[in-house]
């Protein structure tokens, strides 16, 4: 049944950085934290003076084009059902902390997922929270930090005085799926970050869902997670040839699944994209839900998005959730 998901290579990260000055974070954190990186990962990387991809000779060889600047052909895409730009090879998760100013003395953590071929890039990765921190600096005012330390799934510190220490752990997605079972259970998932999730692809009525109202919502999530896994696996696993996205191929839905509470609201917060040169809205719903009937055979699909998150924006840390259970009596 999930096949197609199971080629996909994932490593997940706890950085842990502590200020050097003042830092100002924003309510959303994730938003300050993958801005700053992606300008400390192109400075950390790119060899080219005028710093501009397309012309670059070295663009095939270079670490900040393969995992920011990744495009597809249009027959990819539409084969994907995803728009010009793969969706990167990595997230960022915000600190899970209402703290907004961190002073000397204090600590940040946040998370790092990295998927299929930027786990090889984790050097790079590292090194540009360094420049981040040494040299752009963070939030507002731009405070600047030191790197202290980088743990790896297992709880391994595997950075050391600026040098990288042992393997770190990698799990596969083939695992993942396997090792959560098939029983059916109250499936509750808890949204820690804004989830963005559009109800249809290219079409006139699409529109974002704003909460989680009744039991076909169910089928949005669920096809919602199954495309971004199946992207991600088709884009950064090991297989040698792009299949076609078809949601006939997800685990069938017939409307064996009810809802049977909904906790959610709408979290509205706003970023500035320098890319774009204007803000933008990223809201999402938070909050919680749970359903209930024969989930066993959608579990491992949830279990494997606690890894990928789900929706939109998952770059920022959106998207992530946290997945519970309570074993359904016969």
């Amino acid at each position: 049944m999930y096949t197609p998901l199971s080629s996909l290579r994932i490593a997940r990260f706890r950085f842990t950085i502590e200020p050097l000055e003042l830092v100002q974070l924003p309510d959303y954190k994730g938003s300050a934290l993958r801005g700053g990186f992606g300008h400390a990962f192109k400075r950390a990387t790119c060899l080219s003076r005028d710093r501009q991809c397309e012309p670059c000779i070295l663009k095939s060889a270079c670490a900040y084009h393969t995992v920011f600047e990744t495009k597809v052909s249009q027959e990819r895409a539409d084969r994907l059902r995803i728009g010009a730009d793969a969706p990167h090879p990595f997230l960022i998760e915000p600190p899970m902390t209402g703290q907004h100013t961190f002073r000397p003395g204090d600590s940040i953590r946040y998370g790092v997922t990295l998927f299929g071929t930027a786990i090889d890039k984790l050097p790079f990765f590292i090194y540009a929270f360094m420049i981040l921190g040494e040299n752009l600096g963070l939030g507002k005012g731009r405070g600047r930090f030191r790197l202290v330390s980088v743990e790896d799934d297992a709880g391994r510190n595997i950075y050391d005085n600026g040098n990288l220490v042992g393997p770190v752990s990698v799990a596969q997605s083939k695992d993942i799926l396997e090792s959560a079972g098939t029983s059916d259970h109250e499936l509750s998932l808890e949204f820690l970050t804004p989830l963005r999730i559009r109800t249809a692809w290219k079409r006139q009525e699409q529109e974002l869902l704003t909460g989680i109202t009744g039991d076909g919502d169910f089928r949005l999530l669920l096809k919602s997670l199954y495309h971004r896994a199946f992207v991600l696996s088709q884009l950064y696993g090991e297989r040698s040839e792009t299949q076609a996205f078809d949601s006939r191929n997800m685990p069938l839905f017939d409307g064996d699944v009810r809802l049977v509470e909904s906790k959610t609201r709408w979290l509205d917060w706003t970023r500035y994209s320098q890319r774009q040169q204007q803000p933008m809205q990223l809201g999402g719903i938070m909050g919680n839900v749970t359903f209930t009937g024969k989930t066993g055979r959608y579990y491992p699909l949830f279990r494997l998005g606690e890894y990928l998150h789900m929706g939109k924006g998952t770059t920022f840390g959106l998207g992530k959730y946290r997945l519970t259970e309570n074993r359904v009596e016969p």
